[in-house]
């Protein structure tokens, strides 16, 4: 029998070893950003919340951000995993403490008179017949020699931590979804202004060219030149429609009701707000993906650990205390008590190979883990020039339209002001308004592309999730 003496020097030596943890501590390993994006960043500007979309100050935008935090199936199923994942976290805890638990059960009892191990007396075997009861509290309690129960625990943390930080992407990547689609219907709301002002300036032109032609002083060809511009215009009017109808039910999509149901109201598009951008190394605390894979990484180190542990011994202390008697009168008495305790090891001597592929899995996820994040990186680091690229290079194009508009716009006053004094023909006059208003419409459609890409900036930069999300 192994005496308490000896069961507690187990324990105390047990209890040093398990100083020992098992596996790599986990690093973060370097972003590698450059010192600047390719293009040229604003330094100043606004500084991304984590609501960033109310500093527009729309209201209209804010009822569908509101809608759609609230109705998203995306942001459900993320909340839904934290939830897993917080479960997981605690049952992993809960292997660090000791497992005690009590039962009790009645049984009935005979032994068999034909047993090799009944009794015989004077040639009579002996049996039993009644009933038992048992009144029993059992403990168990793994010492954890090698860290292994410690990296289980720091594993879950890691993977809570991942789940926490998806759904902080998922609600980023929504929420300016929602506002790239919300400023491209104002933007299309534009457009179609424009469109029905070339239109309107088409059929004047062309009811001037058929009183021309019906007077006799113009040819076929300068009518159904005009007849076909008409025509075009007609066609960008009539397909205008699908192109809002499309982006509607995108937003329906991403707010969770009916596009039917949508009401929104057109206002004109004014030139975005700058946003400051910061610098490359700064992506780290601003975007929850690139946080997020490195919490994967974090645990996938941890499993390291766990699977280096598999070769080594455990040690169990296990015991058990309770009462068990034939009669329930006697059952909590002194002579009625039972107990075991004393301490299990286990050594693992032979298991085909596995625990050498387990750990060879666990060392070829953590290059995996770091590979998936330096390709985020660089995958991050894209987004932002790209989007940068886009608000330079569409900027640099509404300045030159809009000096082509001005241009245009006194060629038209010099061909009005002519018409009026009778020296060109009201045809003059629609061919001078063609540059403007072809204009008007390449403006519409290049400021709602502005938008569009301050919303896959604020994407790309995280969408103020480190300012407080």
């Amino acid at each position: 029998m192994i005496q308490l003496k000896t069961v507690l020097t187990l324990v105390a030596t047990a209890s040093l070893a398990a100083c020992t943890t098992l596996g790599p501590n986990y690093q973060a390993p370097a972003a590698n950003a450059p010192a600047a994006y390719r293009a040229a960043a604003p330094v100043a500007g606004a500084e991304l919340q984590r609501d960033w979309w109310l500093s527009f100050g729309d209201a209209q935008l804010n009822a569908l951000e509101a809608q759609a935090l609230q109705a998203s199936p995306t942001l459900a199923a993320a909340a839904a995993r934290i939830d897993r994942a917080r479960a997981v976290y605690g049952a992993t805890r809960a292997d660090e403490l000791p497992r005690l638990d009590i039962g009790a059960n009645e049984t009935g009892l005979r032994t068999s008179a034909k047993s090799v191990t009944t009794p015989v007396l004077g040639g009579q075997a002996i049996t039993f017949e009644g009933w038992q009861t048992t009144v029993q509290a059992n403990l168990g309690w793994e010492i954890d020699l090698w860290g292994r129960v410690k990296r289980q625990a720091e594993a879950a943390q890691a993977q809570l931590d991942g789940a926490t930080l998806d759904a902080a992407a998922a609600r980023v990547a929504l929420t300016a979804d929602v506002a790239a689609a919300y400023w491209q219907w104002r933007a299309l709301a534009d457009e179609a202004q424009a469109l029905q002002r070339v239109r309107d300036s088409r059929a004047k032109a062309f009811q001037v060219a058929q009183t021309r032609f019906d007077a006799g002083s113009s040819t076929t060809q300068d009518l159904e030149r005009v007849r076909a511009e008409l025509a075009s215009a007609d066609a960008d009017v009539a397909d205008l429609p699908r192109r809002q109808a499309l982006v509607l039910n995108q937003i329906a999509a991403l707010t969770g009701q009916a596009a039917a149901e949508l009401k929104l109201q057109a206002a004109p598009l004014a030139a975005p707000p700058a946003i400051r951008a910061g610098v490359p190394s700064e992506l780290l605390q601003r975007r929850p993906d690139l946080a997020q894979s490195l919490a994967q990484l974090h645990a996938a180190t941890a499993q390291v650990g766990i699977a280096e542990a598999a070769f080594y011994p455990s040690i169990r202390l296990t015991g058990s205390f309770g009462y068990q008697s034939k009669d329930l009168s006697d059952l909590v008495s002194a002579p009625a008590r039972l107990y075991n305790f004393g301490p299990s090891i286990s050594l693992p001597l032979f298991e085909g190979g596995k625990n050498k592929a387990n750990l060879a899995s666990a060392k070829a996820q953590v290059d995996e883990s770091l590979a998936t994040f330096r390709g985020r990186m660089l995958q991050a680091l894209r987004e932002v020039d790209d989007a940068l690229a886009e608000l330079q290079g569409r900027a640099a194009v509404v300045d030159a339209q809009n000096r082509t508009l001005a241009s245009s716009g006194q060629a038209l006053t010099v061909a009005r002001s002519r018409y009026d004094k009778g020296a060109v023909s009201y045809l003059d006059v629609t061919e001078a308004e063609r540059t403007p208003l072809a204009t008007e419409r390449a403006l519409a459609q290049l400021r709602g592309a502005q938008w569009v890409a301050t919303a896959q900036l604020v994407k790309a930069l995280g969408g103020g999730w480190g300012s407080g999300g």
